[in-house]
């Protein structure tokens, strides 16, 4: 483990050298010895995603949030800024690569700066995401941005946001219906993001059947196991909300035997992959020979022309058919034994299956970072410096988040700063003012009202 004080994870730089985008991660991942028959990070791609914090300003006041106590003093990242970073993501992972516009809340910006974002991403190949609580997130918004090239929406919905009126999961479960509502039919794939802590460890199958009972509109689910990190009052983990816990309450819920030992997605640690088929309320997992898995896998690696960015499956993919037709007989063979266990679903449903990708995402506390763990990291964000760890940035997060920006126009480079919304010819490390009161978001808030209660 590393302590914060210690840690010696630093971004990846601001240009990327090397003539392999997919070595770094793969070296990573060797040295941590989970480059398995069956890893796809580093192997297929450089990078899960990247994450671009547009802005700290938030709606919410989530009991678990890995925002900083200064974030909401911070003034948002001029789109100078924001566009030179990503330049450098598409430096260092090339196109393909899936930026998540996030924040704090990214719809509290404009919406046309949003846009001016997803077009400048398309224009590089990469692909968008919009991470928002959904609140702000209209069904006009998403269309608008959709026109203007965004790709992916991920709905974060769980009860350490405390909304009004909310009491449990299921509840929730209207909010989600809405948000599906909202995003269906508009060309995005449609994501949600749920935290798991002790208050909704033992309600995460009801979230789980919701899940399987609207596969047609989603493309992911991922479960982010609670970290002791940023400004949030709660802190410790219970020790029964683990990955394993977790694992099986999705399966509960989902009816189903899900396998998440197949495939692997970064450090198994930290992520853990399952993809489900589902037809008519009626769920298989799609992993469960991992024979056939681990074969293809190893041809597909194997026909890949390329050496770097991300792989095209499809083309890769028929050279793999073309030259070993045994091992496409055996994945249709596979493909017809899965159809044949969901005969009666696909019955109700005249044919039609989806398939529904689940994610369960363990963070690292704040003090207790793993070296191996962050350099083999899949999920990165975007800093002044280049990529870096999502856990090793949230550990440190005022440091990156208030270090000057360098901003060049006309041959000139100045630098602005978060603390003070100024340009000046150097690099100043200014203070972040004072949050005001009513800005004050979780143990801020919650000494303040503890603080006034007393007197």
């Amino acid at each position: 483990m590393l302590d914060t004080e210690t840690c010696q994870i630093k971004p990846a730089g601001r240009h990327f050298t090397g003539s392999d985008q997919r070595a770094p991660l793969r070296d990573g991942l060797t040295n941590a010895g989970q480059m398995g028959p069956t890893q796809t990070a580093g192997r297929f791609y450089p990078i899960a995603c990247v994450a671009l914090e547009i802005t700290q300003r938030c709606n919410l006041d989530c009991t678990l949030c890995y925002l900083s106590d200064k974030a909401e003093s911070a003034f948002d990242v001029p789109l100078v800024v924001l566009k030179r970073r990503i330049q450098m993501i598409y430096d260092h992972y090339g196109p393909g690569t899936s930026v998540q516009i996030t924040g704090g809340d990214p719809t509290l910006r404009k919406t046309t700066d949003v846009a001016e974002l997803c077009r400048f991403i398309r224009s590089l190949g990469m692909r968008s995401c919009l991470m928002t609580n959904g609140i702000r997130a209209k069904r006009e918004m998403l269309a608008e941005l959709a026109d203007a090239g965004l790709n992916d929406v991920a709905f974060h919905v769980d009860l350490t946001q405390e909304r009004k009126g909310f009491a449990t999961e299921a509840d929730l479960n209207a909010v989600r219906a809405d948000y599906i509502d909202r995003a269906k039919d508009l060309g995005l794939r449609i994501l949600f993001n749920t935290t798991v802590y002790d208050g909704n460890l033992a309600q995460i199958p009801d979230i789980a059947r919701f899940f399987r009972d609207h596969p047609e509109h989603l493309t992911l689910v991922s479960f982010q196991l609670q970290a002791d990190t940023g400004r949030g009052v709660l802190r410790a983990r219970d020790d029964e909300v683990s990955q394993a816990s977790v694992m099986a309450a999705i399966s509960r819920g989902i009816a189903a035997l899900i396998d998440f030992d197949t495939v692997r997605v970064g450090h198994s640690d930290c992520n853990r992959y399952a993809s489900m088929v589902i037809a008519g309320g009626k769920a298989i997992s799609a992993l469960g020979n991992q024979g056939l898995v681990a074969d293809l896998i190893g041809e597909l690696e194997h026909h890949e022309t390329r050496l770097d960015g991300h792989l095209d499956i499809a083309p890769t993919l028929w050279r793999v058919i073309r030259r070993k037709p045994w091992l496409a007989l055996r994945a249709a063979r596979h493909m017809l034994s899965l159809a044949w266990q969901l005969r009666r679903g696909l019955v109700r449903t005249k044919g039609r299956a989806s398939r529904l990708a689940i994610l369960v995402h363990n963070f690292m506390d704040g003090k207790k970072l793993d070296s191996e763990r962050c350099q083999s990291c899949v999920f990165m964000v975007a800093t002044e410096d280049g990529p870096l760890s999502m856990c090793a940035h949230n550990a440190k997060r005022d440091d990156y988040l208030f270090q000057p920006a360098r901003v060049e126009t006309d041959g000139k480079t100045q630098w602005w700063s978060a603390a003070t919304d100024r340009m000046t010819n150097k690099p100043v490390h200014a203070d972040a003012a004072p949050t005001p009161r009513k800005l004050l978001k979780g143990r801020m808030k919650a000494a303040v009202v503890k603080q006034t209660s007393r007197t």
